[in-house]
């Protein structure tokens, strides 16, 4: 019997993959299946695979985006279970085992797991946890105003959307949950957002055993409109269809979150029309939503810094 599938889906990763499905082969204590999905890689990345020729090897005929990987990778799966690894991430050789254990245990659909950022060195990037304040607790469980709560898109908190998820497949199978194929950001989010509107009984475990790579030009560390809009869209989409079940909390919390998302979009065609040398645009464009000022100065901020070296600049804009 498949305790569980760990889905891997990688585009142009012939440098981590490897890595990647050593750790997912390395799963202690657990019957395992490893997927690698293959998202129209245009480098060496098939090539990396040759020296495990015992996974499950899919490949996209175009790039379809990590969504739409994963779904192949579901489509795929045999496992009670599933988890998601990113093609540069590793994880500790007992997590899978002991989060199956607490999801049965506690009777659970889904389980979110902690993790800590470390380089593509495998060094940490930071000292703590990614939530340092609850990693000694217990498990706890989450409805969808408290996930809400942590997904507001607020430089002020943490995204939820971070936490690598383990499900219990025939819960995805019974209500027909996939992941959304229009998001190339946000996509584990919204799919936490669908277990939870179909009744998930979702815990968080605090344990930090995942470890996420923090490597510059991954897709989930840049914002583009296109992608912004698409999790508008998504979002907007979600609301209308369960909008009559949804808690007035839960209600405002969308409304909050949207509010963020557009902010965060206007702010980056400013950017991007800054970049540009459209100077004029983006002065324009801040005339017009003055309010968005603060992330700009902040953003360029950081990019100087960047460039020029940590000591040069300020490290916060001031609020």
């Amino acid at each position: 019997m498949v305790e569980a599938t760990i889905i891997i889906a990688a585009w142009n990763a012939a440098d981590t993959v490897g890595r990647s499905v050593a750790s997912a082969r390395s799963q202690d204590g657990i019957c395992a299946q490893t997927i690698v999905v293959d998202d129209a890689s245009s480098d060496g990345t098939l090539a990396a695979l040759d020296a495990h020729p015992d996974l499950v090897l899919e490949r996209l005929a175009e790039n379809g985006g990590p969504a739409a990987a994963r779904n192949r990778g579901l489509d795929c799966a045999t496992g009670n279970w599933v988890a998601v690894l990113d093609s540069d991430d590793t994880m500790a050789e007992r997590r899978l085992r002991r989060m199956i254990d607490l999801g049965e245990s506690e009777q659970a659909d889904v389980v979110l797991g902690n993790f800590r950022k470390v380089t593509p060195e495998g060094q940490p990037a930071e000292q703590a946890p990614f939530l340092s304040a609850v990693a000694s607790g217990d498990a706890t469980r989450w409805d969808l105003e408290r996930y809400l709560s942590g997904n507001q898109v607020s430089r002020r908190s943490r995204s939820l959307g971070y936490l690598k998820p383990v499900i219990r497949r025939a819960f995805l199978e019974e209500n027909g949950i996939r992941y959304n194929r229009s998001l190339r950001n946000g996509e584990d989010c919204h799919l936490i957002f669908e277990c939870l509107l179909a009744g998930a009984r979702v815990l968080f475990d605090p344990q930090a055993d995942y470890f996420y790579t923090v490597r510059p030009g991954s897709v989930s560390h840049r914002a583009t409109p296109a992608h912004i809009d698409a999790l508008i869209a998504a979002d907007d989409a979600l609301v209308a269809r369960h909008g009559a079940r949804l808690s007035q909390a839960e209600r405002a919390l969308f409304r909050s979150r949207r509010r963020n998302l557009s902010d965060m979009v206007e702010t980056e065609r400013v950017m991007h029309a800054l970049r540009d040398g459209h100077v004029a645009d983006g002065l324009s464009a801040l005339r017009r939503q003055p309010r968005l000022a603060r992330r700009v100065l902040r953003q360029l901020t950081e990019s100087l810094r960047n460039r020029l070296g940590a000591r040069l600049l300020p490290r916060r804009v001031p609020e």
